[in-house]
């Protein structure tokens, strides 16, 4: 792309620790600790920001980012399709993003739950067992809250397995899992790091550590729980039981044990 050197992409599906991965990203190429400024250099497609209006000089190079959680691993930007010279793309737990996809649709986050289901609430602890199963099964369904096929963001499912596919046939794209940012952090970073060719300085896992904590702590909105299980606080053994009755081969084979 003209004026970067390198164009990265992060796509994701939404809720699956797309912001934490940015938050690290910025950390690993010096941006300051603020969100403002790693909003404007690693940009999100779907605020209308577009891509390469701020490069980052960093390492010898001029960068590019842009978040995405199209299903399409190109992005198009004034009639042209634009192709990232590397991918990165996070999954999590699907009944973890099942929960923090409810928090933001909720009146805590952005209010959009009347929109989307019908019936509004302000908090997830507000729904009504009924409620919770109606929207539970609507997600085990179809593996998302938007079942048209004209949705760019796919299913769950089928959005991970097209980044997978992608990394196994070659591409420059970098899998990795929200959950293993969450038990080994250093080691996941090195990996991203590896993956954008760049060196990682002593000390500088503690530093990006520190970085993305201070971009990403848990504010109980946005930021809801920021951790692994939280599922598990609100679905009943009877519905987690349905859920892997149905997608336990896909989970196994996501590296997910019941």
């Amino acid at each position: 792309m003209p004026g970067c050197d390198l164009l990265v992409g992060l796509h994701s599906f939404p809720k699956s620790g797309n912001t934490w991965l940015r938050a690290i990203l910025a950390g690993i190429i010096g941006l300051p600790a603020d969100r403002g400024r790693m909003a404007e250099y690693l940009v999100d497609i779907h605020m209308g920001q577009r891509i390469g209006q701020r490069p980052w000089r960093f390492a010898g190079r001029t960068w590019c980012f842009y978040k995405s959680h199209n299903m399409d691993p190109c992005v198009l930007q004034d009639g042209q399709v634009i192709h990232p010279d590397r991918i990165f793309y996070i999954y999590r737990h699907p009944l973890d993003v099942f929960m923090s996809y409810l928090n933001y649709l909720s009146g805590n986050v952005t209010a959009l739950s009347g929109k989307v289901f019908g019936f509004a609430f302000d908090r997830v602890e507000d729904l009504t067992p009924d409620q919770m199963e109606q929207l539970f099964r609507r997600f085990l369904i179809h593996g998302t809250f938007d079942p048209r096929a004209a949705n760019p963001f796919g299913n769950l499912f089928d959005s991970i397995d097209r980044f997978r596919t992608l990394q196994a046939q070659g591409r420059p794209v970098h899998v990795l899992r929200y959950e293993d940012l969450s038990d080994d952090f250093n080691a996941t970073v090195q990996g991203i790091c590896a993956f954008l060719e760049l060196p990682l300085d002593p000390g500088g896992i503690e530093r990006i550590r520190g970085s993305a904590d201070s971009l990403t702590s848990g504010d109980g909105r946005f930021f809801w729980k920021r951790k692994v299980g939280t599922h598990a606080s609100y679905l009943t053994a009877g519905q987690i039981d349905r859920f892997w009755d149905r997608h336990g081969h896909r989970m196994k084979a996501l590296g997910y044990a019941r």
